[in-house]
């Protein structure tokens, strides 16, 4: 048994009040010779025994009331109301730790997980304190298994746990102490949900234990956005029998800026052409933040090659690229800026944009790897014998004679079509069929397994253009390539006042530019025949497919399909300047530059990743060895290690990863930290195909607005929870909490208040009220 208010346990002295009061009234009594004392003495000495019975049972009465007087207001408390009576029962304390990178919130030097550490310190020193047996199980969130990868019943308490079901005893401290140094706030965003399901398990496989959960984090808004899952997790460990303490560790919503995004522009990338670079500031706090200045950095790494360097030993150059003055945010404001980047060599380099410090320092560097070939390969088919068609879109492509666009057409005649295989296709970033009147052999086939991949395919129709084979193998009822279908040509008739442009553009990246710009050029874009549509056809509206521009007349003249993870774009017209005069005209290289961005928009994969994300990589078999080395960032800036890999064979491809499953009975931890990753895998020739990652924080984390200690508890109703600040933790109070006996002690004080009253008025001489008759009779005698 406990009691909540230690410094009252001395009142329990006042119990022996009683004992002196009748000791002292017992003191004050004379003794007098009376005739008829001497007979009720002799009636006493005959009922003695019962009369000193009953006055000991009052007596001790009173006592007890006393005593239960102050046991009620130290507020007794035990474990258990009948086994902790002789010591049968453990108390076990269930300690869950937030170390997600919120937690790295610092103030006047300490953080949150600062705090964490000082409360479980507090918590074990109390329990130590305590009679009876004392456990802790210690969990960080960041050890446990997420269920989305399979569940954290998959992991041993053991592996998934600090401490698992540590006795608590006078070294215990010093253990602790020594574990906690190795504590560190994570990068990664994680919420209590996983942690609290395995506590739950935990829990299940205890026995005759007393409970005790306490849960240590900064309760930020986000997390608890959607409680459900939560509450449910504190509803189970209730019903297991456990008491809920949610200690807050964080002291206040500070202001923090967070670097949400870097991202290149979608535009051609090549060695020697410019790549503007879009970074994204966003302002948690409450108040505006001024001159916030975002330094960007570039990355280059030494090649890689086999029989060189060992991986981690690669050297790397980082240069300033600019600082953006952004002059103003706004709570709750993201802001943009863009900053030009330029390599000469081909390469996947690092761009990085850092912020000044702040309470959170995770989330002010990001990175992003850009790949710059030594140019994007298309395509290009014409179906015509002058080949005008090609000619006139390689002028789009590079319409000056030094110009660099980083677009490297490859014509082609259209048998080249009939024997390539998807992978032979697979080396363009987009393909281009200018009058290709039909196609021959496989080629089709090849051509939707190439888009369906991430390809990009332009189809300009023109005079050879055969419908009937391109509505039946190409369209195929809306199932093929082909976005729309086809019908006759048509003539394009003459607007009679001159006032309305042939073009009527809708907004869309490819178009963009001239909307923006209002460019006068398209005006002068002349557009005499097209090829129709069939009159009543209409995109589905869940088909993928949009007109994207039309003509005067309202014909379409863009159509867009996606097709797996491929863009097809139809134009209705030609592509050289024989149906049109848009090739002559100066707007048609915006034109041909900004088709290429997007249609090989989805072979630029820049693969952003959040930090903790697994890293696979597959290769064919055939052509790869299956020793893989990965290269992971270590603690410090510049440190980097290599971890060495042998790729699991299945079917016809070799794969190798990085944090997936268990690594060592714990959770797989490889890939926890932010920065820059690789992977080597070497072609049996000798070659190394190099793959770099960016793993970056989840931005959303680094916002500090946080619940109030009432909003908390209103999420998780109806678990019964008690809520403390860390730093005016009563752990007296929450280490001895248990069954409050107050209630119990009360209603015992009551019974015996009443049981006194009783005996107090059967020991006590009552003498019997005359009858008024009585009365009456003897007021008549006197009479």
């Amino acid at each position: 048994m406990q009691f909540v208010h230690q410094a009252l346990i001395g009142g329990f002295l006042l119990a022996i009040l009683p004992v002196l009061i009748h000791l002292i009234n017992m003191m004050r009594h004379k003794r007098v010779q009376w005739a008829a004392m001497e007979f009720l003495l002799a009636s006493y000495k005959k009922h003695r025994t019962w009369v000193w019975l009953k006055q000991l049972l009052l007596l001790l009465s009173r006592m007890a009331i006393i005593a239960l007087i102050v046991a009620m207001l130290a507020q007794l408390k035990t474990k258990d109301q009948w086994l902790a009576l002789f010591g049968g029962k453990v108390t076990h304390h269930y300690v869950v730790v937030d170390d997600s990178y919120s937690m790295s919130d610092r103030i006047a030097g300490a953080s949150a997980l600062d705090m964490a550490r000082l409360a479980t310190r507090s918590i074990v020193t109390k329990a130590g304190q305590q009679d009876g047996q004392h456990k802790l199980t210690l969990i960080r969130f960041s050890q446990v298994k997420p269920a989305a990868e399979g569940g954290s019943e998959k992991v041993s308490a053991a592996a998934q746990a600090d401490f698992n079901a540590e006795t608590l005893n006078a070294k215990f401290d010093e253990t602790l102490e020594q574990k906690q140094r190795l504590f560190e706030a994570t990068s990664l965003a994680l919420t209590p949900g996983d942690s609290l399901t395995a506590v739950k398990q935990l829990m299940s496989q205890g026995r005759d234990e007393t409970s005790i959960v306490y849960l240590l984090s900064d309760f930020r808004q986000k997390d608890w956005e959607s409680p459900q899952e939560l509450r449910q997790a504190f509803i189970d460990i209730q019903e297991l029998g456990a008491e809920i303490h949610l200690v807050d560790c964080a002291r206040s919503a500070a202001a923090n800026l967070g670097i949400v995004d870097i991202v290149p522009a979608d535009e051609t990338r090549a060695a020697g052409v410019p790549l503007f670079v879009f970074v994204s500031v966003r302002n948690h706090g409450t108040k505006s933040a001024s001159k916030v200045q975002v330094k960007v950095r570039s990355t280059v790494y030494e090649e890689a090659a086999a029989g060189g360097a060992s991986p981690e030993q690669l050297g790397s150059t980082t240069e300033e690229i600019a600082t953006l003055l952004i002059d103003e945010i706004g709570p709750g404001e993201t802001i943009t800026r863009r900053v030009q980047v330029f390599y000469t060599q081909p390469g996947k380099h690092v761009v990085e944009a850092v912020l000044p410090e702040d309470p959170i320092e995770a989330d002010n560097r990001r990175w992003c790897v850009i790949n710059f070939p030594t140019g994007e390969k298309t395509l290009v088919i014409d179906g015509t014998t002058e080949q005008l068609h090609s000619y006139y879109l390689q002028i789009g492509f590079r319409p000056l004679q030094k110009s660099n666009t980083g677009i490297q057409p490859d014509n082609q005649p259209v048998a080249f079509l009939r024997d390539a295989k998807p992978e032979m296709l697979n080396q363009y970033s987009t393909i281009y069929l200018l009058d290709v009147p039909r196609l021959d052999g496989r080629a089709a086939e090849s051509l939707e397994a190439y888009v369906r991949g991430g390809g990009g395919l332009a189809i300009f129709v023109g005079p050879n253009t055969l419908t009937d084979y391109y509505n039946n193998s190409l369209y195929r009822g809306g199932q093929g390539l082909l976005p729309a279908p086809l019908a006759d040509e048509a003539d394009l008739i003459d607007d009679i006042d001159g006032s309305t442009p042939d073009l009527d553009l809708e907004k869309h990246p490819i178009f963009d530019f001239f909307l923006a710009e209002a460019n006068p050029l398209l005006r002068g874009v002349t557009v005499r025949k097209f090829r129709r549509l069939p009159p009543k056809w209409e995109p589905a509206p869940e088909s993928g497919t949009a007109i994207i521009g039309r003509l005067r007349d309202k014909s379409p003249l863009f159509i867009e399909k996606q097709f797996g993870k491929g863009k097809v774009l139809l134009c209705t017209t030609t592509a050289a300047p024989i149906w049109n005069d848009w090739a002559k005209n100066p707007s048609f290289v915006v034109l041909a530059l900004k088709m290429q961005s997007h249609l090989a928009s989805p072979r630029r994969l820049d693969d952003p990743r959040l930090v903790g994300t697994p890293l696979e990589v597959q290769v064919p078999a055939a052509q790869y060895r299956s020793e893989m080395n990965f290269v992971l960032p270590g603690q410090k800036e510049g440190i980097r290690f290599k971890v060495a890999r042998n790729a699991e064979k299945e079917n016809d491809l070799l794969s190798a990863h990085v944090g997936i499953g268990l690594l060592e009975g714990r959770r797989n931890t490889e890939t926890d930290r932010t920065g820059i990753y690789e992977a080597w895998p070497q072609l049996l020739k000798g070659d190394i195909d190099l793959r770099r990652w960016a793993l970056n924080v989840d931005p959303d984390e680094g916002n500090l607005a946080r619940l109030t200690a009432d909003e908390v508890l209103k999420k998780i109703v109806p678990v019964r929870a008690q809520h403390h600040i860390a730093e005016q933790y009563q752990q007296g109070e929450a280490v001895a909490s248990g069954y409050n006996l107050s209630m119990l002690v009360m209603g015992i004080l009551v019974a015996l208040l009443i049981g006194e009253q009783a005996l107090a008025y059967s020991t006590s001489y009552h003498p019997l009220r005359p009858s008024v008759a009585a009365t009456q009779v003897a007021a008549g005698g006197r009479g």
